[in-house]
């Protein structure tokens, strides 16, 4: 690389960790006086606080907003290389605008795989300390009541709970049913189970079975009886946040398992997973977008540059969520609709960098 490529590639990094440290500062401080009373009331030691807490909530802040801090830092330092008229002294000497781009080019790789690693294994790591202390000391978590769990516990025989209380481990409205060569051989249905952990098994309260028979079928009831079915109470404890705690090999796996029992929230943890790899490519698309903006001499020059690139932010997110929302609440698939913003925007780049001043 040349001298005028490791100066740009030093501003473009030197200016992104400056931009991420002042961001970071002030949403640590909003952060805090929305939770100041919490911290106060005296249950979480300030060490707690600090250590288990914010030292976990910076590599979350910093995923989130990562394509944002290179989108404004680009546009940040290479404004000041227009305005000092930089720019056109470089391509005046002679090096096209796509040669120019080379060193943001590699900037974007190093922070484009930086935020790839972290969404992949940092961030979920420190995710469970965050939520963790959130649900200890903030949110005061309580386990109340969730809804409408299928799964399957063994080739051919699912299980299906209305309504479960993780806080004592009681299930309302149970069901199994036993299929063999797609025909129900078995069913039950319980009023109630309730896990015992002294014996590890469950109890089922005020149940009904039914097998089927060639010669006809046998009907049982009762109060109750104790079964060793093959799930325990962890079965239920994933929830929606779980999915942020998860490295993606974990998540991988489990979204296996869940379409292996036939559940029918997978949606969520798929968008969670291919999230990871689009957020990471969106820092390319970023850059690309604040080089074509900010290299351009404009009256009112930086001021008017980082208005349009926050606009542009603005309706990527937009577009980002309601794509989303369409995969999460709708038939469209969550790679797709995690990959809409993506698309769209690498359009506008190629767009901006064939209009940029050559």
């Amino acid at each position: 690389m040349k001298k005028i490529d490791w100066y740009i590639l030093k501003k473009f990094l030197g200016t992104f960790v400056f931009i991420m440290l002042l961001l970071i500062l002030i949403t640590v401080v909003i952060d805090l006086s929305e939770k100041i009373d919490n911290f106060l009331d005296g249950t979480a030691s300030w060490k707690e606080i600090v250590l288990s807490y914010y030292l976990s909530f910076i590599p979350y802040i910093v995923a989130m907003l990562a394509p944002f801090f290179v989108l404004v830092s680009v546009i940040f330092f290479t404004s000041q290389l227009a305005d000092r008229s930089e720019i056109i002294a470089i391509l005046n000497s002679g090096t096209s605008y796509y040669r120019f781009l080379w060193p943001y080019f590699v900037g974007a790789v190093i922070l484009g795989g930086g935020l790839w690693y972290s969404n992949n294994y940092l961030v979920p790591a420190s995710n469970k300390r965050r939520l963790a202390f959130e649900n200890k000391y903030v949110n005061k978590f309580t386990n109340n009541l969730a809804y409408n769990f299928h799964r399957q516990i063994r080739p051919g025989m699912f299980m299906y709970v209305e309504n479960y209380r993780p806080v004592d481990a009681v299930g309302f409205k149970f069901s199994i049913d036993k299929f063999e060569n797609g025909k129900m051989t078995f069913k039950l249905r319980s009023d109630k189970i309730e896990w015992d952990k002294k014996i590890n098994k469950w109890h089922v309260y005020n149940y009904y079975t039914r097998e089927m028979h060639p010669t006809g079928d046998v009907i049982r009831t009762g109060q109750e009886f104790d079964s060793a079915y093959n799930f325990t109470p962890e079965s239920f404890s994933i929830t929606s946040d779980r999915k942020d705690e998860m490295t993606t090999p974990h998540l991988a796996d489990y979204i296996d398992r869940m379409k292996k029992a036939g559940s029918n929230d997978i949606e969520f943890y798929e968008v969670e997973l291919y999230r990871r790899t689009s957020g990471a490519f969106s820092v390319f698309i970023m850059t690309l977008i604040g080089v074509s903006l900010a290299s351009r001499k404009l009256r009112g020059g930086l001021g008017w540059h980082l208005v349009l690139g926050i606009a542009i932010c603005s309706v990527f997110e937009i577009i980002n969520k309601f794509s989303i929302t369409f995969s999460t609440n709708s038939s469209l698939p969550p790679v797709i609709g995690v990959w809409i913003p993506n698309v769209i925007f690498i359009f506008v780049a190629i767009y901006l960098t064939v209009k940029a001043p050559k």
